[in-house]
């Protein structure tokens, strides 16, 4: 006879292993539809399908990256252009003061650190830490 005990230990998970592909899939799908919304698969190589199966979302990491190379592009380059054409105009070597081929490195840099910067930011940030007790 089964009876429930008062210090029963919480379910925290299940790990099983599948012998072919479609086995998997067809047990994230039964997994969905039995109400789990926190699974996940893994799998050697991928399965076409399986990331509807267990309810995969795609993340805003890389929306977060883009928006943040974008506005480093943009900062570097007014940046510079506002130092040596607005603010303090040298005529070095008779060059003009907007020399836009002069300004490619210094704003690509800026842009991979913004973006760099927004990728871990923003993947701290939508993992939800830090998680205080």
């Amino acid at each position: 006879m089964a009876h429930a005990t008062a210090n029963a230990t919480p379910f925290w998970g299940l790990m099983a292993e599948f012998d072919s592909a479609q086995a998997l899939l067809d047990a994230a799908h039964k997994v969905r539809a039995a109400g789990y919304t926190r699974t996940d698969a893994y799998s050697p190589f991928p399965i076409h399908g399986l990331a509807e199966a267990v309810g995969f979302k795609e993340k805003w990491v890389a929306r977060v990256v883009l928006g943040g190379g974008i506005t480093g592009a943009i900062a570097g380059w007014g940046l510079e252009y506002w130092t040596q054409v607005i603010d303090f105009p040298m005529n070095i070597g008779g060059r003009a003061y907007y020399s836009w081929v002069s300004f490619i490195p210094p704003a690509y840099e800026v842009t991979i650190l913004f973006a760099s910067l927004s990728a871990v930011i923003g993947m701290i940030a939508m993992n939800g830490l830090p998680q205080p007790y």
